[in-house]
């Protein structure tokens, strides 16, 4: 849930700009990040739904970092900044699960549409992955938590802790270094899963949001 520290939020939903859960015929061995939907836009209604509109249809969608924004607060000041993100997953029979905390550099922004593009992962910087953990046949939940500063010298650093159906992979423990960051601009965080099988039938990152220490 959001709070008066928040200054980024995504959320799950069925609308352009909200997250789209990770279906079955997505979460496999392959690791895949999480990405907003892409529901076209359309003329009537007033909103957007998942009706085709070859006229007015305007498609977004795709991988989208979850990004703090070019402030001034971070780098070298000793700001911190908070991701916490909350999940559930439902499985169909013993399965595992792997989550990834990624930092994505500016440069490498916007992610590619294609869904090659959004799996290569290629110059991203992974802060921390659990370790894969069972998941059986009822919905479980998961949390994500990350408390990161950005030092002047560019590195990115801190700690993290994930949490799968009520085992604590990890608890705070230090992040891996990101390095070179060139500022702020560098400040863009995506979440990946993987399953050790292809028994999990949904995937849902319900909020993911950026808050303000």
């Amino acid at each position: 849930m959001s709070n008066a520290s928040t200054i980024r939020r995504q959320v799950a939903g069925t609308q352009v700009l909200t997250l789209a859960p990770l279906a079955a015929a997505v979460v496999g061995t392959t690791e895949t990040a999480f990405a907003l939907n892409a529901n076209p836009l359309v003329a009537s209604g007033g909103g957007y739904n998942g009706a085709s509109n070859s006229n007015t249809g305007v498609v977004a969608g795709g991988v989208v970092p979850l990004s703090a924004g070019v402030t001034g607060l971070y780098s070298g000041t000793g700001q911190v900044l908070h991701l916490a993100a909350t999940g559930v997953c439902t499985g169909l029979a013993s399965s595992t699960l792997t989550l990834t905390l990624y930092q994505v550099p500016a440069s490498l922004l916007p992610i590619a549409s294609t869904l090659a593009g959004q799996q290569t992962f290629t110059s991203w910087n992974s802060l921390g992955a659990s370790s894969a953990i069972a998941i059986g046949a009822t919905t479980q939940s998961w949390n994500l938590d990350a408390r990161l500063q950005l030092g002047a010298d560019g590195q990115l650093e801190g700690q993290l802790t994930i949490e799968i159906a009520g085992i604590s992979v990890k608890v705070y423990v230090a992040t891996t270094i990101a390095s070179s960051l060139v500022g702020e601009a560098d400040l863009n965080f995506v979440i990946t899963a993987k399953a050790g099988t292809a028994n999990i039938t949904t995937n849902t990152l319900q909020e993911f949001r950026i808050d303000l220490e």
